[in-house]
């Protein structure tokens, strides 16, 4: 999809990782983040909360209802296969402990009150961002005279169970494949 952040009125996005909302078991959802225009703090950016896909689970999912869409709890998998978690204080981070963002989430995508320090991400027109799906990430709102227009997609493992309750469906002949 392209997103288009319009000069002084493009929205904020508050944080969220993008396995909330294209869920597999486990996790393996990588954001595909193409900037077509300037990235700057001024058109919103995106910023990063480091390390936050090793600490932060995925504890909602996204998912069609009868009446539309809407958040539930997550029973799956809550990382990736194989990803090693340990938070500051070298504890498993597992249960989701570890600091988080300050800001409460109306939209209950993972994180939770507390607080969270994240980088600031400026690029230049023609980069590429990858986004492991467990990572944290959010933008603020356009604050300049400037669009910040960008190009994103999202891949999947092939052999992970994409839930039949995600809010996005593939078509009848399934996703596009990047490989064969």
């Amino acid at each position: 999809m392209v997103i288009c952040k319009q000069p002084g009125i493009g929205v904020a996005v508050p944080p969220h990782q993008d396995s909330t909302f294209l869920y597999t078991d486990p996790p393996s959802a990588v954001g595909w983040w193409y900037a077509l225009e300037d990235a700057t703090i001024q058109n919103g950016c995106l910023s990063f909360a480091k390390g936050s896909h090793k600490r932060e689970p995925v504890k909602k999912r996204f998912v069609r209802k009868d009446s539309g869409t809407g958040f539930i709890e997550n029973e799956g998998s809550r990382f990736p296969e194989g990803l090693e978690t340990q938070d500051a204080n070298g504890t498993n981070g597992m249960n989701g402990s570890g600091p988080r963002s300050h800001a409460q989430l109306k939209d209950g995508t993972g994180a939770q009150e507390a607080e969270e320090e994240y980088t600031i991400g400026e690029v230049k027109a023609g980069t590429l961002v990858l986004i492991h799906g467990n990572l944290l990430h959010k933008s603020e709102r356009n604050t300049s005279g400037k669009s910040r227009f960008i190009y994103t997609f999202h891949v999947i493992e092939g052999d992970n169970k994409y839930d039949e309750r995600n809010w996005l469906q593939p078509p009848s002949e399934g996703f596009s494949r990047l490989y064969i």
